[in-house]
């Protein structure tokens, strides 16, 4: 499968609005992980370590993935980003994460960065944002599989 990328309009977006996502990242990934857990609390012991989330580990590495991501992306348009997400989706073959669950977390993540941004989530910034995730969420989903 050939490596994922955004489009030329969504790589200018996501280039010119990475700032102020890195910058709010830890409100996001505070906020997708209180309203996926509330909805969805099986989701801790078997998904989700329940260590991990109490000390900060698993938001800060689900902020890192999302921002190196899609950092990657817009920095060269050949990058591939599965080496990158390798080690996150060895994490999730251990934990079972099946294709479904991908658009649950899509749900509650684009739901926080809407709560955090506001406004500033234009319909371009939403469609280019949704590239990366699904640029994110395809390149795990294959490695998961492999």
């Amino acid at each position: 499968m050939s490596a994922p990328t955004l489009s030329p309009r969504s790589a200018e977006v996501v280039r010119s609005t990475l700032p102020v996502v890195e910058d709010s990242i830890d409100d996001i990934t505070a906020i997708f992980y209180r309203t996926l857990l509330d909805q969805h609390p099986a989701l801790v012991g078997t998904m989700f370590s329940a260590d991990r989330l109490a000390d900060g580990t698993q938001q800060r590495a689900l902020a890192s993935a999302i921002a190196s991501c899609a950092a990657l992306l817009v920095a060269d348009e050949d990058a591939d980003p599965r080496e990158l997400l390798a080690p996150v989706a060895r994490r999730h073959r251990a934990v079972e994460v099946q294709p479904a669950q991908y658009d649950v977390v899509h749900e509650h993540l684009f739901a926080a960065i809407v709560e955090v941004l506001g406004d500033a989530v234009t319909p371009e910034v939403a469609a280019a944002w949704d590239e990366v995730y699904r640029a994110m969420a395809g390149a795990l989903i294959e490695l998961e599989r492999s």
